[in-house]
């Protein structure tokens, strides 16, 4: 089976979730290649999501790892199909940077994100005016081709708020300075902040402001996002994105580490509804 360089987000998901089955039944990578009858390189490129995997060799590692729920085989199974599907954005490969088709590929792929942005509108929540005022960076005139894709980009993982099937459920925590920016100008972030207030409406949405009142809190002004994959999988991921890149945190104790710190902002920041009010004061400031 060939091997995949990019290999997709399911994919990976897939690999670590059955490396991780191996490892708790105290398994070596030869008892699995011994029992698909194939050399440990080829478990190796699945674990690891470099190369797809055979729904018949997918059940028979379930068998050897003692899955027996029939709905939870049918859940491994589904991931797995899906791993091999083409996907929208994968035809943007050499025009985008790999860690940002990732991106695309977890907002695509996970049930529930939850994150901490302290002095931008996070990406999924962006008008289009004001994600292109952000990705321009204050540049006049149109965008650059590259920007312009990144923008339309962004425009259509927003759809994961609203598609029809299993959109995904956000929970973010926005600090008021991301509130109070106006990239792109007072009439902008106007219309952004009323974004925000419809999609406060919307029961996957879940919205909270850290205000300027609140003093040093744990984690500090640093943004991040975990993302969490549907069942059968628990498995999370935490995003940290810097102005060159994303980078990806899958170990456990680092997962950990950063749902305590949401969980501390969870507290300090306002709750829904006097953060609504926030939010509708800064906006009509602004008119």
């Amino acid at each position: 089976m060939p091997e995949d360089p990019k290999p997709t987000v399911r994919r990976r998901v897939l690999g670590t979730n059955l490396r991780r089955l191996r490892e708790s039944h105290h398994l070596h990578l030869e008892h699995a290649a011994e029992h698909l009858s194939c050399n440990i390189s080829k478990i190796s490129r699945i674990e690891s999501g470099r190369s797809p995997i055979r729904p018949l060799d997918l059940k028979a590692l379930l068998d050897l790892y003692e899955v027996k729920d029939p709905g939870v085989r049918e859940g491994w199974l589904s991931i797995a199909r899906e791993s091999r599907q083409q996907r929208w954005w994968r035809v943007l490969e050499d025009r985008l940077p790999q860690d940002f088709i990732d991106l695309i590929g977890l907002e695509e792929d996970t049930s529930y994100c939850r994150g901490f942005e302290p002095g931008l509108v996070d990406g999924l929540l962006q008008t289009k005016e004001y994600a292109e005022a952000v990705i321009s960076g204050g540049a006049p005139g149109p965008l650059a081709p590259e920007k312009q894709t990144k923008l339309d980009i962004r425009m259509e993982r927003q759809k994961a708020l609203s598609r029809s099937e299993h959109p995904i459920t956000a929970w973010i925590i926005l600090g008021e300075a991301a509130l109070r920016q106006q990239y792109g100008g007072p009439k902008v972030l106007r219309g952004q902040l009323r974004h925000l207030l419809d999609l406060t409406s919307l029961a996957n949405v879940t919205l909270q402001v850290l205000p300027f009142s609140v003093s040093a809190y744990r984690g500090g002004p640093y943004p991040f996002k975990i993302y969490r994959f549907p069942e059968p999988s628990d498995m999370e991921v935490v995003l940290l994105e810097s102005h060159m890149s994303h980078t990806y945190l899958e170990d456990p104790g680092d997962i950990g580490f950063h749902a305590d710190i949401f969980n501390h902002l969870r507290a300090a920041a306002l709750g829904e509804l006097a953060s609504k009010a926030l939010i509708e004061e800064i906006s009509n400031q602004l008119s």
